[in-house]
């Protein structure tokens, strides 16, 4: 009697499906109705030899005819075919292969046959556990034809760990392989396949090479513009769903017909802040390809896990853009000074991570409640609310007096700008540099003063060591003494890098002043000041004390950094030159040469 099972031998990645034979009403087989199971397994690192040929001698077809003629030879009985075709030696989460351990488990297989060793598996223990310890215990005989091995034969076996040793290493060798082509085509910006990002679809259906989706491609545009105005997330995504727009999962299985695990087909306008979380970080948008990201942990372990930042890699314009660099640059500033609104206000503050106190240096915190009018919202200094007026004054503001002057400021520069183009951008030019010439300056002092200190106390603690070695002070006063020029020591090796890097990027940096017209000259009619408008040309903005504290009416200092060319005062206007101007040089250059 045979219960063999038919096999398509072209299906890939799945498992075989077979069917196991009946059981008796006992739930137990006599010993001569017991399978004889023939199992084969295929991975796609297996099918290719050192020269990348296909190698057709390890292909499930080869394996089913090679395990029949050993059945048939030999007089096994009672025979089914299984087999896992797609999946590595080292998982044993295998389809086919879970079946053949249950039908064990219901002591249903007399015998398992396998081409050799490494298609039951190689990972060294678990094939050990199974031929030296499940196996016996089950009363399974074991036969690894092209081995040699019989579990009937006790000699037969002798070699089994070394044999099982050798697959292990070729998995791993396999592995570390595989990582490096991956690594490889990576650096070239080569995508690995599968689905392209929401928003972009294939070029053709085998192709890598992505494209703007035109059905999907406005709406991440929207959703980035939505967080460029102050949107966060949780809100984006309810908008998205009052809206109606289908999530990225439900588009695509309406789009191609498929499905992903976990999709709730009851849902199909469910945007979760999570999913806009992810395109609003995701730099496939910029048109760049970015890649190992993740990884798993070993050939063993298929834990997926995050590379550090510094290991990833960013191949830059490989494919057609959807957002702009300064778009993505303001969701950047808009996402690191995220927070979220009260319950009792939707509209997020506009001004979260741009207004400082201009004497403490801290944030100014937005104060609204349901028990103040809207026009009474205020913002006023951290360090004032948390630790009271013997370290800071209040430095109020009302947030609709601060939205008008910074509003009527930004109209005023903004129109200079258009208007006088040359005449702004020497004006800007000549300031910027004296500025940047004066911090630079004071930079390097602090840097050369800290350099000193360094040098003298790794001279101190030099000389402090011989006094102890010499008994000239007790080891005490020796651990007193040290641990106090170690921790300043520690300090200092944490400043001096901080300090470095700000001065090698004002030494990079120059005013753009290009950029700033261009950009004024996109906005030629400015009637209220958006969260985005006020990102896209304000860097930072400092609220000074009152003159007389507590009066509303009394003069009050603001000053506005914006993006690209610094602070502008009135002088623009009248064409005055700053003061100690008139024989600056115009470029970084120049300022690095006469600092040299």
């Amino acid at each position: 009697m045979s219960n063999d099972v038919s096999l398509d031998i072209n299906q890939k990645s799945n498992p075989v499906q077979t069917v196991a034979p009946p059981k008796e009403d006992n739930n137990m087989l006599r010993a001569t109705d017991k399978i004889t199971a023939l199992y084969c397994r295929l991975s796609v690192e297996d099918t290719k030899e050192k020269d990348g040929k296909d190698d057709l001698s390890n292909s499930i077809q080869h394996q089913r005819i090679l395990l029949e003629k050993y059945a048939k030879d030999n007089g096994f009985e009672n025979v089914i075919f299984l087999a896992d075709d797609g999946y590595s030696g080292t998982n044993f989460e295998r389809p086919s292969w879970k079946q053949v351990i249950d039908m064990i488990e219901r002591d249903e297989v007399e015998t398992l046959i396998v081409k050799d060793l490494s298609r039951l598996g190689r990972e060294y223990l678990q094939v050990g556990y199974y031929t030296e310890i499940y196996f016996p215990q089950k009363g399974v005989r074991f036969i690894a034809v092209n081995d040699g091995v019989d579990s009937l034969v006790a000699s037969s076996t002798d070699f089994n760990p070394i044999r099982n040793w050798a697959n292990e290493l070729h998995a791993k060798d396999t592995s570390k392989k595989v990582r490096a082509i991956k690594r490889m085509q990576a650096e070239r910006g080569e995508r690995y396949g599968g689905k392209a990002s929401y928003g972009y679809k294939k070029r053709a259906a085998d192709s890598k090479e992505i494209v703007p989706d035109e059905e999907t491609a406005p709406i991440v545009e929207y959703i980035f513009k939505l967080c460029a105005g102050g949107k966060g997330p949780n809100q984006i995504a309810r908008i998205l769903q009052n809206e109606q727009i289908l999530t990225p999962a439900h588009y695509y299985y309406r789009k191609y017909g498929k499905g992903q695990a976990g999709m709730d087909m009851q849902r199909p306008y469910g945007w979760s802040s999570t999913s806009v979380a992810h395109i609003l970080e995701n730099q496939t948008y910029l048109g760049h390809t970015h890649l190992q990201k993740s990884s798993t942990i070993s050939y063993k372990n298929k834990t997926r896990v995050d590379i550090p930042e510094s290991e990833q890699i960013i191949v830059k314009n490989t494919h057609e853009p959807l957002i702009t660099q300064e778009l993505w640059n303001i969701v950047r500033d808009v996402r690191s000074h995220k927070r979220r609104p009260p319950k009792h206000m939707d509209e997020p503050n506009m001004f979260a991570g741009l207004v400082f106190c201009a004497d403490c240096g801290k944030p100014m915190v937005l104060y609204r409640t349901e028990a103040i009018k809207r026009s009474q919202f205020h913002l006023k200094c951290y360090t004032y609310g948390k630790k009271g007026k013997k370290y800071c004054t209040p430095h109020q503001i009302r947030e609709s007096d601060l939205k008008q002057v910074v509003l009527d400021d930004l109209r005023r520069v903004t129109h200079f700008a258009r208007m006088k183009e040359r005449q702004f951008a020497s004006y800007i030019n000549a300031k910027n540099s004296a500025e940047l010439r004066q911090e630079i300056n004071a930079l390097q002092r602090e840097l050369d003063t800290m350099q000193r200190r360094s040098d003298e106390l790794t001279a101190l603690f030099k000389r402090l060591y011989e006094d102890n070695v010499l008994g000239r002070i007790t080891n005490e006063q020796f651990r007193r003494l040290s641990a106090g020029y170690n921790a300043e020591q520690k300090t200092l090796e944490e400043a001096i890098p901080v300090k470095q890097e700000r001065l090698a990027k004002l030494k990079a940096s120059a005013t753009n002043v290009e950029a700033f017209i261009e950009k004024a000259k996109r906005f030629r009619s400015i009637d209220e000041l958006t969260p985005e408008l006020l990102r896209l040309f304000i860097q930072r903005i400092e609220i000074g004390e009152r003159a007389k504290k507590y009066s509303h009416s009394a003069a009050q200092d603001i000053r506005i950094v914006y993006r690209d060319i610094g602070v502008v005062d009135s002088n623009m206007e009248k064409g005055e030159q700053p003061v100690h101007m008139v024989t600056l040089p115009q470029s970084i250059d120049e300022i690095v040469k006469m600092l040299a």
